[in-house]
């Protein structure tokens, strides 16, 4: 006696396959995500601690950015007036007929530069030494150290004017060491 073979059976155990698979997608779906959120998650029991020591560290980056970020920004708006005023010499340089206008411009351009690339090594020398933050800005009359620090102390200041009249070769009277605050 062979089983006659119907298409309703075969639909019903099609459907309970189906179901039964939609059941194990849903059921693995919930599970990886209840996993992936519990990693985001802080622990109950050091909460406090843990709190704590965040705002902390949030603090110190939250004044390391302000100091560096008053210098950077004092940076970039030197950089910027200098920018524009090499511009102004190049233009005065490529424009000019008179032989000598172009040559004060280009002795005025390199001058410039150099004091740029000054600043940035003796910023690095200092750095390097251990000394606290600094911003060094040359003119041709002076040179002006300002110094991330509360209170300079008398080795701090000798130390940079040091280093300055190393890499410029002026003397200490045209040199100013100042606080930020």
């Amino acid at each position: 006696m062979k089983k006659k073979f119907s298409y309703k059976d075969i639909l019903y155990k099609s459907k309970r396959l189906m179901v039964l698979g939609l059941v194990v997608v849903f059921g693995t779906g919930i599970i990886v995500s209840s996993n992936l959120d519990k990693k985001g998650e802080v622990p109950v029991h050091d909460g406090e601690v843990l709190v704590d020591s965040l705002a902390v560290t949030e603090e110190e980056q939250e004044t390391a950015a302000e100091t560096g970020g008053d210098f950077q920004s004092m940076r970039a708006q030197i950089e910027l007036e200098r920018n524009k005023l090499v511009a102004t010499l190049d233009s005065t340089i490529n424009n000019s007929n008179n032989d000598g206008e172009k040559k004060n411009a280009s002795e005025q351009k390199q001058r410039i530069m150099d004091y740029m690339e000054t600043e940035l090594a003796i910023e690095s020398i200092i750095e390097s030494k251990g000394l606290p933050d600094s911003f060094v800005l040359i003119t041709e009359s002076s040179i002006s150290v300002t110094v991330d620090q509360q209170e300079l102390d008398t080795n701090t200041v000798a130390k940079i004017c040091d280093i300055v009249m190393r890499e410029t070769g002026k003397s200490a009277d045209k040199i100013v060491i100042q606080s930020k605050y």
